[in-house]
């Protein structure tokens, strides 16, 4: 019984870390809303094809009409 409570607590503290991350922004967070490149106002596509190892593990996409590198909010990666 104990067992119970104790991983529900667990699920309960985790789904509000990731409401936490989403809402600031980190690299853990999810974002599911589509995202502009802010160099040329081209709405990224939904399903993104990552362009490096980095892009396919925190998220992010290259933009196809200028090249830039986003995260998964839509800010450039230097």
């Amino acid at each position: 019984m104990a067992d119970i409570y104790f991983y529900t607590i667990l699920a309960v503290g985790f789904i509000i870390w990731l409401w936490w991350s989403s809402k600031n922004k980190s690299k853990w967070g999810i974002n599911l809303t589509r995202v502009t490149c802010p160099v040329c106002q081209t709405k990224q596509p939904m399903i993104r094809m990552p362009g490096s190892a980095e892009q396919a593990l925190w998220g992010g996409t290259t933009c196809p009409k200028c090249g830039a590198k986003l995260d998964k909010y839509g800010n450039i990666i230097s």
